[in-house]
């Protein structure tokens, strides 16, 4: 009487491999549209809004005017700090109760 081993054929993993096949697409789509595609093609909606923001940014400014402004010579500068004296600040041992 002859003991025979008979090894266990090992199944795929049919649902990891098509999950995998699915990633790896959608990745490549997305790589190829956002760096391959021209956007030639893509059709570009401005808003009046917008158009309004281009026609400010074109304004030139003459800051050397600005400035010496009677306007701006008037501008009074209106701010308090309030710097704690060093005696104030914290504790010595700031773990104490």
């Amino acid at each position: 009487m002859a003991i025979t081993f008979e090894e266990e054929k090992k199944r795929m993993n049919w649902p990891m491999i098509i999950s995998v096949i699915f990633i790896l697409t959608l990745i490549a789509t997305s790589i190829i549209y956002l760096f391959f595609i021209s956007p030639e093609k893509t059709e570009v909606l401005v808003s009046p809004k917008l158009q309004n923001i281009s026609e400010v940014s074109k304004v030139a400014l003459n800051f050397d005017q600005l400035t010496s402004s009677e306007a701006f010579k008037n501008l009074k500068e209106i701010v308090v700090f309030n710097i704690p004296s060093s005696e104030n600040i914290g504790k010595a041992n700031p773990f104490l109760p």
